[in-house]
């Protein structure tokens, strides 16, 4: 009988690239992938160091696999392990590693067997040069594959534990990317996430000098892959080469998050973010010409230390002005480490409301976004069928829709006359198949 892994992933998109690449070197090795709530041989537990309560929940996986009490292996990985991977062996895990040597764990497993130490496996993660990480042969979604190009940060903000978790930036070699990216269009998936820590720095390492627009591009030409769509980014990638790819390639997908977290200046520079306020508004006017359907979302932190009413009513107004897509809203959270964590804490109540406020303009924004597309027809690339029995999928500008078809037609892509909105969601009506 074949020995049995399970996994689970506490984070982003990168995270669970990783969770599916360490897998496949246990498929490979003839284990049987189960559920991480099955019994198993191997409980993996990819973690998260972005929030405090990221690693809370990574601290809960790991007890939750441990209370199963059937003599099981359980390992933690990724960026709250390579932080403080003493944490984690107190907390009874069997191999802890950290971010950059996971495609190791599988060794260490088998090492485990025969021994059973204890043992911590973490490195260094600032002598690290190389991208390093397996190829991914099925991903976890049925219809988006995550392609992760990238991993690392040069940026060290003042509030982000992650440059200490991941490390200095690194980029995937371009044939490697192509190569990946071959296998899930093989894989059957029609669209492609491309993902990294810090995307845009993309090829600054590489002596080829390729950047992030290349590496678009190139994914782009490859035949069967009809949506390609680029994950999380900062202002100073909108660049004159950036715009005209996408005017240009109809392939790429009008969805950009594009990271703001604050409206006001001083906040920023406290940040330690590489913009302004109106260097980002000018980079939202120019997406907007480049391409008039966009979807512009960002992330905002409310309550950083230091941020004061006035401030926060900045963020306020700068965000009506803008009118994004959404907003994903997070409470400021002190990250042990970092230089926000001993600056002047927001009191936990102001900070509470705050992001209150913030959240209730997202949700407006969010449905005179949608509203401004009732009536028109849109591609849905189908990527479930829900408990009501209806598709949805999402739109290229990444509109949630949800609509009735008399075929199967998960992982295709349907032309959908868009009606009626509600609660973050499009109704609409099948038109024809692509």
């Amino acid at each position: 009988m074949a020995k049995k892994v399970a996994a689970t992933t506490i984070g982003c998109k990168v995270n669970s690239y990783d969770t599916q690449a360490v897998l496949q070197t246990f498929v490979e090795d003839g284990y049987e992938v189960t559920n991480f709530e099955d019994m198993a041989d191997v409980y993996i537990v990819n973690t998260c160091s972005v929030t405090n309560l990221a690693e809370k929940k990574s601290r809960q996986m790991i007890r939750r696999a441990k209370g199963r009490k059937n003599g099981a292996i359980v390992a933690a990985m990724g960026c709250a392990s390579q932080i403080s991977p003493q944490v984690f062996k107190g907390i009874g895990v069997d191999i802890v590693i950290g971010t950059s040597n996971k495609d190791e764990l599988l060794k260490h497993v088998e090492k485990h067997i025969k021994s059973s130490p204890v043992v911590s496996y973490s490195k260094d993660i600032f002598s690290e040069k190389d991208f390093g990480i397996a190829k991914v042969v099925q991903h976890g979604e049925k219809t988006r594959a995550t392609l992760k190009i990238q991993d690392g940060c040069n940026n060290f903000c003042s509030f982000c534990i992650i440059p200490h978790a991941r490390g200095l930036s690194r980029s995937r070699p371009l044939e490697d990317v192509i190569s990946q990216a071959q296998i899930f269009a093989d894989g059957g998936y029609k669209e492609i996430v491309v993902s990294g820590i810090h995307v845009a720095s993309y090829g600054k390492d590489l002596y080829d000098k390729v950047d992030i627009v290349d590496v678009l591009a190139e994914i782009c030409r490859i035949p069967n892959i009809e949506r390609v769509r680029l994950s999380s980014v900062e202002p100073n990638a909108v660049t004159d080469k950036f715009l005209e790819f996408v005017k240009e390639n109809a392939k790429f997908c009008h969805h950009l998050h594009l990271s703001l977290q604050s409206g006001s200046d001083d906040v920023l520079r406290a940040m330690k973010r590489k913009y302004s306020a109106d260097e980002y508004a000018l980079s939202i006017e120019r997406l907007r010409k480049a391409a008039p359907d966009i979807s512009i979302t960002t992330d905002i932190i409310a309550g950083f230390p230091g941020e004061t009413d006035k401030n926060h009513i900045q963020t306020l107004t700068f965000l009506k002005n803008l009118q994004l897509a959404s907003l994903h809203v997070f409470p400021y959270s002190a990250k042990e480490g970092t230089p926000a964590a001993k600056m002047k804490q927001v009191d936990g109540n102001i900070k509470k409301k705050r992001a209150a406020e913030l959240v209730l303009l997202g949700k407006e924004m969010q449905a005179s976004h949608q509203a401004g597309f009732l009536g028109q027809t849109a591609a849905v690339l189908v990527e479930e069928r829900n408990a009501a029995g209806l598709y949805e999928g999402k739109t290229s500008n990444y509109l949630t829709v949800v609509f009735d078809a008399s075929y199967d037609c998960i992982n295709k892509i349907v032309n959908v006359e868009l009606e009626a909105q509600s609660e973050g969601f499009i109704f609409g009506r099948e038109q024809l198949i692509k």
